[in-house]
């Protein structure tokens, strides 16, 4: 009887190691979830603030046309950390019965980064306006 417990040596062993690595396998890939969820949201967080910098690029424009016409472009302007670019702003005169007004076309970039690399956030924005 004594000649089989023998036998059977380190079996539990070869189930504990196994059970540490499927273990350890799990703790590894909750880690890397974890990760990228944490750069999900920071990237969401970014990309509203872009929005938010082209939003106040666009109001800029639109403050420079009522108060004389388009500003030059490319104007850069820095709003919290993003570089917002005015790309375009094309007047066209409109006439509509006996009256006439101008609309613009305005374009605004704003972004964060180097292109291509992960922290990367970009937003480009268009809107027509009419001015006097």
């Amino acid at each position: 009887m004594n000649h089989s417990v023998g036998k059977q040596r380190g079996i539990g062993l070869v189930g504990t190691i196994f059970i540490l690595v499927v273990l350890s396998s799990l703790a590894a890939y909750m880690v890397r979830l974890s990760t990228v969820q944490h750069v999900t949201t920071s990237m969401s967080i970014q990309s509203a603030r872009a929005w938010y910098a082209a939003v106040s690029g666009l109001e800029w424009a639109v403050y420079r046309i009522e108060n004389g016409g388009c500003p030059a472009i490319p104007s850069n302007l820095d709003v919290e950390g993003f570089s917002v670019q005015v790309e375009q702003c094309d007047p066209a005169v409109v006439s509509e019965g006996a009256g006439s007004y101008r609309l613009y076309r305005v374009a605004v970039n704003a972004s964060r980064g180097s292109y291509g690399s992960p922290d990367y956030v970009s937003r480009d924005l268009m809107a027509v306006v009419r001015g006097n």
